[in-house]
């Protein structure tokens, strides 16, 4: 059984929702009218959850000096999930003068309590508040996904090893997996391996981190996970998955309701010559050392083994929960370069009009709404001359700072060795 930790303020937000079981008084929870603006980007409203989790996420906006704090998501059998606070500088932008928070957390299916009524609950400047939020669940697909889990867990044992030592003797010891060899102890249970023990977590410099990052495969993966229908792929950083496939082995070092194994790509817990595929997608970019976790893809593939890489070139900034390297074309084959390139090429969720909209998008919320509305009147040819020529206007000067940091054309670094 995985127990999840949970912060002083998420543990306030269980001591407060549970005072209701002990009839004593709590405020009144008020309607949202004047008090507060909120909006729920998931689930979608009226959408029947077919899968084994959700992401529930928003945002809430206050006054200008409003106090929001310990938001959940509640029913009416007083179950409790403690929703994470996360940054949302596009709301901020969309309300420069006034408080605004976002929020989101992923929950398995089944841990909610069926035919129910669900809300979001908060407190602000001392006042509760609740609106609510349809979380419509087909009960079924969760007995099949820890099916599959299981299935899939008993298919990954043979080809495990251990990340320090790389012995392959690992003993199972109740929820214990244990390397006789360099007496490294790991954490199992029925829906993970978790190799991220505090020396590999200080060896990845692996950081927390409250987002999420969840992306659909591309056809190129579809197409090669359709192709490898009796083999097995390794996802490597795979995040939260819409879909759980049968050949797909999902690593990633955030503890998602599809995550198979938890490890770091630097030092893969996979015998050499495993998988018949790997998938880097949009990873690479976030790790500390790209070239050793290139190295032990290319060890844990199997000879006439076909991997597919993704690595940002023009993207800006995006830390899950860090952002390290970006990539040329050229620079992308080189760290592979023990591999036969088949193919290098742009495909379209990475054309240059991706960046370009990304780009001015992020630049656009990094102003202040004034600012930002007379930006986004300006025509393109206004924006082709030299850069110093526009060094004095508002829409340079007022960039936010982490606006600044995202899209910087260059960061520069003054260091001294100790």
């Amino acid at each position: 059984m995985t127990i999840k930790l949970f912060s002083s303020s998420k543990l306030k937000s269980f001591a407060k929702a549970l005072l209701g079981r002990q009839n004593l008084p709590i405020p009144e929870i008020k309607t949202p009218s004047e008090p507060f603006l909120y909006c729920i980007d998931s689930p979608q409203s009226k959408e029947a959850i077919s899968a084994a989790f959700v992401i529930v996420s928003g945002w809430i906006v206050g006054s200008e000096s409003s106090q929001i704090e310990d938001v959940i998501l509640c029913n009416e059998s007083d179950d409790v999930h403690p929703l994470t606070v996360v940054d949302r500088p596009d709301v901020e932008s969309a309300y420069p003068n006034r408080t605004a928070i976002g929020f989101q957390e992923f929950i398995l299916t089944s841990q909610l309590t069926l035919e129910t009524s669900w809300f979001i609950q908060f407190w602000m400047d001392e006042q509760l508040y609740r609106f609510p939020i349809d979380l419509l669940v087909s009960g079924e697909l969760c007995e099949e996904f820890l099916q599959q889990k299981q299935a899939k867990l008993q298919k990954i044992r043979p080809i495990l090893q251990c990340p320090v030592c790389e012995s392959d003797r690992l003993l199972v010891q109740n929820s214990v997996l244990s390397c006789p060899d360099c007496s490294s102890k790991f954490q199992l249970n029925s829906n993970h391996y978790n190799f991220l023990n505090r020396q590999l977590t200080e060896y990845g410099n692996i950081k927390s981190t409250a987002a999420i990052s969840a992306n659909d495969y591309d056809p190129i993966s579809l197409q090669l996970i359709e192709q490898l229908a009796n083999g097995l792929i390794l996802d490597n950083g795979c995040g939260l998955r819409n879909f759980y496939y049968p050949n797909v082995i999902n690593l990633d070092i955030v503890n998602y309701p599809t995550t198979d194994v938890i490890s770091i790509g630097e030092k893969l817990p996979f015998k050499s010559n495993s998988f018949d595929a790997v998938f880097s997608l949009a990873v690479l970019e976030h790790v500390k050392n790209p070239f050793e976790c290139a190295k032990e893809i290319t060890r844990v593939l199997k000879p006439g083994g076909t991997l597919y890489a993704v690595v940002p070139f023009l993207q800006p900034f995006h830390g899950y929960p860090d952002h390290y390297y970006n990539m040329t074309s050229s620079g992308l084959k080189n760290i592979f370069s023990e591999l036969e390139s088949l193919d290098c090429t742009v495909q379209l969720p990475g054309l240059p009009i991706a960046a370009l909209t990304w780009f001015l998008n992020s630049y656009v919320q990094g102003l202040p709404q004034p600012i930002a509305e007379q930006f986004k009147d300006m025509k393109i040819g206004e924006l082709l001359a030299h850069p110093d020529s526009y060094l004095n206007q508002d829409f340079v000067t007022f960039l936010h700072p982490k606006t600044n940091e995202e899209l910087a054309a260059c960061n520069y670094l003054l260091a001294k060795k100790p």
